[in-house]
C-alpha cells in the first residue's frame, strides 16, 4: 500500500512560517494463518519533508526518513476452547503536529518526533453459552513502552507549552470484561468493564528530581463500567468513569495533587416506529452524583446535568 498526503498550516500572524509538509507511507504487509496459528507483519516506510516560507524557519529541512516494523502473533491452544494466546511487537513514531509546532504562544518548533518501542502480551477467552449467560469475553493485557522523546504539553504561567519528554519507561496492565444475560425473551442485560494500570516513569536523567516520577496528568489507576438493560419497552443504561490521584507536575506534592474522582451517568431511551419514520428519544442524567473534580488542574469539570435528545430517521 502506498499513501502521499501534503499538509499546509497558513496564519495572519507575522510568526507563523506558513509550513507545507509531504508525507509519503509505503507498507508491505503479510499473513500466515492455520486454525490455531496467525502471524501477521508490517513493514512502513515513511518519508517527511517539510518547507517553510523561509527556508531558515523550517524545523524538518531535510528528509526525515524511518523505517518501522511490527510483528504480531495469536494462538489457540486448544480446539474445543475460544482461548487466544497473543503477542506483538511495534516500532513506532510519531511527527509533531503543525500545532505542536507552530501554534501561537503554545508551540516550540523545536521539538523533536516522539519514538516507541511497544511491547504486549494478552490473553483473551471467550466462553461457550450456558444457562441465561449468552455471551462472555475476557481480556487481559501486560504492555511494557520504551519511549524516546515523548511530546507532552506542559502548563505554564498563562498557556502550556509543548516539549519533549528524553526517555519515558511506560509499564501496565489492561483487563477487560464484557458479559450478555438473557433474562426473559425480549430482555437482556450487557454489562461491562475494564481497568488500567499505567506507570509511566520519567528515566532520562538519573539525577534529576523528577527521575522514576510518574509523568504529569498520568494516573496509575484508572476504568469504567457499564450495564444496559434492554426491553421491549425502552432500554436503562448506567455508565462509571473513574481515575486515582495524579499530580500537574513532576514534583508530587500537595500543592499538584489532583485528586481522584468518578462519574456516574444514567441513560434511559426508548424508541417508536410510526409507519416508516423512527423516533428515539433519550434521556440522560449526567454526574449526578454531582461529584466535583478536575481533570486538568485549577479547571473544574460541570457538575450534575440533564439531557434530552431525539433523533429521527425517516
Amino acid at each position: 500500500a502506498q499513501d502521499a498526503f501534503a499538509n499546509t498550516l497558513t496564519s495572519n500572524l507575522p510568526s507563523c512560517p506558513d509550513p507545507i509538509r509531504f508525507t509519503s507511507l509505503t507498507a508491505l504487509q503479510a499473513r500466515y494463518r492455520t486454525e490455531q496459528l496467525s502471524l501477521h507483519g508490517i513493514l512502513l516506510g515513511t518519508v517527511v519533508r517539510e518547507r517553510a516560507r523561509d527556508a531558515a524557519t523550517s524545523t524538518f529541512p531535510l528528509p526525515y526518513t524511518k523505517l518501522t516494523p511490527t510483528l504480531s502473533a495469536s494462538l489457540r491452544p486448544f480446539e474445543d476452547e475460544r482461548l487466544y494466546v497473543r503477542w506483538m511487537y511495534k516500532h513506532t513514531f510519531r511527527m509533531p503536529t503543525f500545532n505542536d509546532l507552530y501554534y501561537h504562544r503554545s508551540g516550540n518548533r523545536n521539538l523533536r518526533p516522539e519514538q516507541a518501542h511497544e511491547y504486549n502480551a494478552g490473553i483473551t477467552w471467550q466462553a461457550h453459552p450456558m444457562g441465561a449467560l449468552s455471551d462472555l469475553t475476557l481480556t487481559i493485557d501486560g504492555y511494557f513502552n520504551d519511549v524516546t522523546d515523548k511530546i507532552v504539553a506542559f502548563p505554564s504561567t498563562y498557556v502550556w507549552k509543548m516539549a519533549n519528554y528524553g526517555h519515558v519507561h511506560i509499564t501496565g496492565l489492561d483487563a477487560t470484561a464484557d458479559a450478555t444475560w438473557r433474562i426473559t425473551q425480549g430482555i437482556h442485560l450487557t454489562t461491562g468493564a475494564n481497568y488500567t494500570l499505567n506507570h509511566a516513569l520519567d528515566v532520562t536523567d538519573p539525577t534529576a528530581q523528577g527521575y522514576r516520577v510518574q509523568l504529569p496528568y498520568t494516573p496509575i489507576h484508572s476504568g469504567s463500567a457499564h450495564l444496559l438493560l434492554a426491553t421491549p419497552w425502552g432500554n436503562m443504561g448506567y455508565s462509571a468513569l473513574f481515575a486515582s490521584e495524579r499530580y500537574s507536575m513532576s514534583e508530587h506534592t500537595s500543592r499538584y495533587r489532583i485528586d481522584g474522582y468518578a462519574e456516574h451517568t444514567i441513560t434511559l431511551s426508548r424508541t417508536f416506529t410510526i409507519g416508516d419514520t423512527r423516533l428515539t428519544t433519550r434521556a440522560e442524567a449526567i454526574n449526578f452524583t454531582h461529584a466535583q473534580y478536575q481533570i486538568i488542574q485549577y479547571y473544574p469539570m460541570p457538575g450534575r446535568q440533564f439531557r434530552i435528545s431525539f433523533n429521527i430517521k425517516l
